[in-house]
């Protein structure tokens, strides 16, 4: 046998030392694995069974309303007017119910479930398409009397029912709309417009207000929504006709802002309805209208002892101006009669406000009283700019009501606002105010004697403020662009930096 050489030694040394060695892997390593996976699996499968079965079944009951002015909940008002009911009440949707279309839908669903959810059985909702059920359009309403469309919800009891236009539940920034035309609501009145329907279609008796036409009609939805709150539905009505009346089942007439004057033929209708326990609402401020004679309509409130003036007040002291740099946008102050009579605040925004004095000589049987008055230091200023000598420095009445005191049984009634500020749509849009609107609320519950249960609460069904997310002081240019660093560079190469300590020191472990 041949010697080996040294190479050869040293070579087949080398070989046996570097012979690898096979190294059998940790089956745990496997096993955990398959568990993780399996497990990460398994708890998302009974999250989504969960999920379902609690959707399905305590979906609403599990639902809590952290809106600051409870947007998605009914009031207790309402929910103790629901305890009340005798009837049956079914509120229809006629849209589908997750058309992501309509922008007002999330307001209104929780709400409406919530109705449904507090009703203990006597509230039903529901939703009908009508794209996929045509047939539901003329079965509400076989005659066509309301117009029914996709895109409203429907309220009925019986044979009564109501349509309720989503878009007029809502109040609008109107001067965001004038510059920009974008409609921003500001307010809500989705419950308030919603429980008056339910009172209206479930009371024993129809309860009707008319607005009279055809003297450049305004919009009334603010109007409208207040009387809801009582339970009334409220028409539009002419009385131009030879032979026209008021509507026999009128319990108040509204007379808001007339841009003409009343007609012979209308001022002997409205005179006939006061004779026979009228109630009406007379609403004529100056602005716009400063040079249209309104002999017939003075007619008709000297019957109830109260004269309209070509004149508007003028607020002298500055201390009770909204704008000290405006002497016609004044703050109207309750008188103490109102204050007695009414639970109202106690000052009011008035603009524009017609020069009204009583007028007695015709009849001692009527009782005029004062509720909105001006400061003691007002006065009147007339076409001409001058200041009438028989009109001296003082205090003027903005809003009157009175009353014939020889009708034992349901009196005549009338109500004269000198402003358009309690009336008007867009002073409640503008604004955002409610004060003038609870007053005029509780003075209509007051003259037209509502009773309900809870009329003794002035303020009724609250509309609710819908909360503002714009910045009340913009960023300054520094401010914006330190934290854009922030944002777009310093937040993330945090983030990358401390993902790179992680990974460096997990793959040494």
């Amino acid at each position: 046998m041949a010697k080996k050489t040294a190479s050869e030694s040293i070579l087949r040394e080398k070989s046996v030392r570097t012979s690898k060695v096979k190294i059998e892997k940790d089956q745990r390593f496997k096993s955990l694995k398959s568990i993780s996976i399996i497990s990460v699996l398994l708890v998302i499968g009974i999250c989504i069974v969960m999920n379902l079965i609690l959707d399905l079944t305590l979906d609403r009951t599990l639902t809590f309303d952290t809106t600051s002015v409870k947007t998605n909940s009914i009031s207790h008002f309402s929910e103790l007017y629901i305890d009340s009911l005798d009837k049956k009440v079914e509120i229809i949707g006629l849209f589908d119910r997750n058309d992501t279309s309509y922008e007002w839908l999330d307001y209104f669903i929780p709400i409406m479930d919530d109705y449904e959810a507090k009703g203990d059985g006597k509230i039903e909702l529901k939703y009908v398409d009508p794209a996929v059920d045509p047939f539901i359009l003329s079965e509400l309403d076989p005659d066509g009397l309301y117009g029914l469309s996709s895109g409203m919800y429907v309220i009925r009891s019986g044979e009564r029912l109501l349509p309720l236009y989503p878009y007029q539940c809502f109040a609008y920034d109107n001067s965001l709309y004038l510059e920009y035309g974008i409609s921003m609501p500001i307010t809500n009145y989705i419950e308030l417009n919603v429980t008056g329907s339910i009172s209206y279609v479930a009371s024993s008796r129809p309860r009707k207000a008319y607005v009279l036409s055809g003297h450049g009609d305004q919009s009334y939805n603010a109007m409208d929504s207040i009387l809801k709150t009582y339970g009334f539905v409220t028409s539009s009505v002419s009385l131009k006709g030879e032979s026209s009346v008021v509507p026999s089942d009128c319990e108040i007439l509204l007379i808001l802002e007339p841009q003409s004057d009343l007609t012979l033929t209308e001022k002997e209708a409205v005179l006939t309805y006061l004779d026979n326990h009228g109630k009406i609402l007379v609403v004529n401020d100056y602005n716009g209208n400063e040079r249209v004679d309104y002999s017939n309509l003075n007619e008709v409130t000297k019957r109830m002892g109260v004269s309209m003036e070509d004149g508007v007040i003028r607020e002298n002291d500055v201390s009770a101006r909204k704008d000290v740099d405006d002497p016609f946008h004044s703050i109207g102050f309750a008188s103490s009669y109102c204050l007695q009579a009414l639970n109202v605040p106690a000052y009011y925004d008035a603009e524009f406000c017609r020069y009204m004095k009583v007028y007695l000589d015709n009849s001692n049987s009527i009782e005029v009283a004062p509720l909105i008055e001006t400061s003691s230091d007002a006065s009147v200023e007339f076409q001409n700019a001058q200041i009438d000598s028989s009109v001296s420095s003082g205090t003027y009445p903005i809003v009157m009501v009175s009353y014939d005191t020889s009708v034992e049984t349901d009196p005549p009634y009338m109500i004269i606002v000198a402003t358009d500020t309690f009336t008007s749509d867009s002073y409640f849009t503008s604004l955002n105010d409610n004060g003038n609107a609870t007053f005029i609320r509780a003075l209509l519950g007051d003259v037209l004697q509502i009773d309900w249960n809870m009329s003794e609460q002035a303020t009724l069904v609250p509309e609710k403020t819908i909360p503002s997310y714009t910045l009340s002081k913009p960023l300054s240019s520094s401010a914006a662009t330190w934290w854009s660093l922030c944002v777009m560079t310093i937040i993330p190469l945090g983030s990358l930096i401390c993902g790179i300590y992680i990974y460096h020191k997990r793959r040494h472990l």
